[in-house]
């Protein structure tokens, strides 16, 4: 029973690892399971410039999870995190999404997406902002699965972001 049970932890973990960091090239990947304590200096992230960072759960829920954006030139890190003990404030890395070679003018969103009539998921998309209300183009986006602490990738046709402070 011993053999089984090891054997069984064995397998859990190498599926879990699989699902999470396939955004990600070699070396961001390794950010997960990292830790951290302020997600504007990800010690890991030397030299990347903190941009945003998005509460993804309820203030209050127990184990809350969030997103961090960080850029570095023309390339973005966004981390999902978690945090079991919110008096330790230590978050865990749980994912990572890497974007290289974004063009000037593109950005990240975490905010402000919806996929067709589905209301409350959480969308990172890679964006071209451009004038007006809405966004124009949409390059790249995942899906943010709270349940399975990983990203996904969802498809470009029903997905619309709006153009938040926009005047």
């Amino acid at each position: 029973m011993n053999k089984a049970f090891v054997t069984l932890i064995f397998f859990l973990a190498a599926l879990f690892s699989f699902s999470q960091g396939k955004f990600a090239g070699p070396t961001i990947r390794k950010l997960i399971g990292k830790t951290f304590t302020d997600d504007r200096h990800i010690m890991e992230l030397k030299g990347y410039e903190y941009r945003e960072g998005t509460m993804i759960t309820d203030i209050h829920d127990p184990a809350p999870l969030a997103l961090t954006v960080l850029w570095k030139k023309n390339s973005a890190v966004i981390v999902f995190s978690g945090m079991d003990d919110t008096l330790s404030n230590i978050h865990y890395i749980v994912d990572v999404i890497e974007v290289r070679n974004i063009l000037p003018g593109w950005d990240i969103k975490t905010v402000g997406c919806q996929y067709g009539e589905t209301e409350g998921e959480i969308i990172v998309a890679l964006v071209n902002p451009g004038k007006g209300e809405y966004v124009k183009a949409i390059k790249q986006a995942w899906s943010c699965n709270r349940d399975k602490l990983r990203f996904e990738t969802i498809s470009l046709k029903k997905l619309h972001c709006i153009n938040e402070g926009d005047d």
